[in-house]
């Protein structure tokens, strides 16, 4: 699944106040790059105008306030701005179905040039990034309400939530949605990592959900889930091991001092070595997901999803 892309929504970045101006770009690029990192985005912003021609104040361009972020001392921030590839116009490289539909829309809300961004993010599940300047827009999540032109020369009034990020805090909620949506569409067979990226995934995966049995297929994933966040929340809080919310048991003293049912648990981790991953989360009576985790790196990684091994 391609990354998604960001959408500079330039009718929140009138602040009046240069000051503000280079704290709110602060904020923004944070958690832009936190969505970057976690895969949600990729380094792509596009905008319906250049940053020279974007009044953040009188005489002060947003090109001035990314030069005053580097003068700040913002220096981390400065070099992610830069470095993102930035389109303009809005619709630079945009598909020709993605394009036709756009321009047979019209923002309900907002003055054409202004509802534009917002507009393009409903239609592409871009993510919005910009100020927040006021209530509508500091908040991880807006409204964008607008009228289609159907093939019969009429308009048909539609709205769509879509996410927007405007503080550094904004990045987690839209993260979680982001790999709920994954989750939600997840197939028998498809790679996970998009969806858990706080878990590794070990190359003797292979096709393993493809092979659950019957009605199983979206319990693994909920119990992923559950798995996903304990291993997010064990970078975060620290601690000896993950902070599980669900039952996660190692082997019995018997099956690890036998060698044979050891190595029936010994799976190729993402290093290539073969290891092995004797602790395991249940999924009914049928199913285990069997893991390892690193307490010096607080990584938790999955080397095999399917029947119970043998005992």
């Amino acid at each position: 699944m391609n990354a998604r892309e960001m959408i500079l929504n330039h009718a929140s970045l009138s602040v009046g106040d240069p000051t503000a101006a280079i704290d709110f770009l602060k904020g923004a690029v944070s958690g832009a790059a936190q969505l970057v990192k976690e895969g949600v985005v990729g380094g792509i912003l596009r905008a319906h105008r250049g940053p020279q021609e974007i009044y953040c104040a009188e005489g002060f361009s947003l090109f001035d306030v990314v030069q005053e972020l580097r003068r700040s001392g913002a220096r981390d921030e400065h070099l992610f701005f830069t470095r993102m590839v930035t389109k303009t116009p809005i619709l630079d490289g945009i598909g020709a179905d993605d394009r036709q539909r756009f321009l047979g829309c019209e923002t309900r809300d907002l003055p054409p040039e202004d509802g534009a961004p917002l507009l393009l993010c409903a239609l592409t599940h871009a993510v919005a990034v910009g100020f927040p300047t006021h209530e509508d827009w500091d908040r991880d999540r807006v409204t964008v309400r607008f009228e289609e032109l159907l093939p019969d020369g009429t308009f048909s009034p539609k709205s769509k939530d879509i996410d927007h990020l405007a503080r550094a805090t904004h990045a987690a909620p839209i993260c979680a949605r982001h790999r709920q949506r994954l989750r939600a569409g997840l197939q028998p067979g498809e790679f996970l990592g998009a969806a858990f990226s706080n878990l590794a995934f070990g190359p003797d995966m292979g096709n393993d959900l493809g092979e659950l049995p019957a009605g199983l297929y979206r319990t693994v994933v909920n119990r992923l889930g559950e798995l996903d966040a304990a291993a997010g929340n064990w970078r975060r809080v620290g601690g000896a091991v993950p902070p599980w919310t669900c039952k996660v048991t190692n082997e019995s003293k018997s099956v690890r001092n036998y060698s044979k049912l050891s190595e029936r648990r010994r799976f190729r981790s993402r290093s290539g070595q073969r290891e092995l991953f004797l602790w395991h989360a249940r999924v009914g009576s049928a199913v285990r997901i069997h893991l390892r985790f690193d307490s010096s790196r607080r990584e938790v990684e999955i080397g095999y999803i399917g029947g119970h091994l043998p005992l």
